[in-house]
């Protein structure tokens, strides 16, 4: 509970304080790196529904020292319990923020397969879920909507080859 409200506390700070030395910079920071996993099994899709109700997919900010691959499995065993492998990047997406407490971003798409041991566990960022394509797509957070068309272009790509 505490590790929660603590987790909520930072969500709203730090866009706040980045934003802020981002203007005393005269705009001059550049934007915060990010990574994301799709992982699709058996026709489901690994999500993480946060505590405010929206759905995404597992991912978040690197880390200082931290390349994109290394984030994205970070944060979805962090917020799903689970390891991933990842294949190439199959899309990197660019997130203007207009408002103060939201963050500018520069993210990585991957396509992650379960890999190991792992047990599907919750965190202070929310509860993993498996959804299937009809449920994910009705659910999903808008700010996932090209990432998602994309996915589904670059699987449908996949299939298409020999």
């Amino acid at each position: 509970m505490l590790s929660r409200l603590v987790h909520r506390i930072l969500i709203w700070l730090a866009p706040l304080c980045f934003n802020i030395l981002n203007v005393l910079m005269a705009g001059n920071l550049p934007p915060l790196g990010a990574a994301c996993v799709i992982v699709e099994e058996q026709g489901r899709f690994l999500m993480v529904k946060r505590f405010d109700g929206r759905l995404s997919f597992p991912g978040g900010f690197m880390r200082w020292r931290e390349d994109a691959r290394q984030a994205a499995r970070r944060e979805c065993r962090e917020e799903t319990g689970l390891n991933v492998e990842l294949s190439e990047p199959f899309g990197i997406y660019s997130n203007i923020s207009r408002h103060p407490l939201r963050m500018s971003t520069l993210s990585v798409a991957y396509i992650g397969k379960l890999a190991g041991e792992g047990t599907l566990r919750s965190s202070v960022e929310g509860h993993p879920i498996w959804m299937t394509e009809a449920e994910m797509r009705n659910a999903i957070d808008w700010r996932y909507s090209s990432i998602l068309q994309d996915y589904f272009a670059h699987r449908d790509r996949m299939r298409d080859q020999p």
